[in-house]
């Protein structure tokens, strides 16, 4: 079973001139331990894609068709406060902008470990080394997922 897995992805955004289609049919997997690159042009619906596997898609933008799952688990059935509790715990985003997301000064892996440690009730120091032991995986620029325990 896939870390994520991502089936014919379809979010749209409508309004007054009509419907936009931002993604339309994406579809990938995430292995445990897998790095996986989303690339394209800008506008090409790289962020609305990280945002819909979150779930933050906000109106007039809206998830109309697709699977998403998530260690086995159907994220479009979740409630908002099963995904609420799911974020920053087992899958986040890093976003694009690095400047907003991401201190150039600091290792990322340091940044990470402040990631977990911030919304992780931890008995033990969370390091660079204690993520890297986890599995973390990266879609860069997108999505963060961790593996493992």
């Amino acid at each position: 079973m896939a870390l994520l897995e991502v089936e014919n992805l379809k979010a749209h955004f409508f309004g007054r001139r009509g419907v936009t289609k931002a993604v339309d049919g994406v579809s990938f997997t995430v292995e445990k331990g897998e790095i996986v690159g989303i690339v394209g042009e800008s506008g090409s619906g790289k962020s609305v894609t990280s945002l819909s596997v979150l779930r933050l898609v906000d109106a007039p933008g809206k998830i109309v068709d697709g699977a998403i799952r998530f260690e086995g688990r159907d994220l479009l059935a979740m409630s908002r406060e099963e995904m609420r509790q799911l974020r920053g715990r087992r899958i986040s985003m890093i976003f694009q902008e690095p400047g907003t997301s991401m201190n150039p000064v600091r290792k990322v892996g340091f940044q990470i470990a402040e990631a977990i440690r911030s919304h992780e009730r931890v008995r033990h120091p969370v390091s660079t080394r204690w993520v890297h032991q986890r599995q973390v995986v990266c879609v860069w620029g997108s999505v963060m997922a961790r593996g493992g325990g």
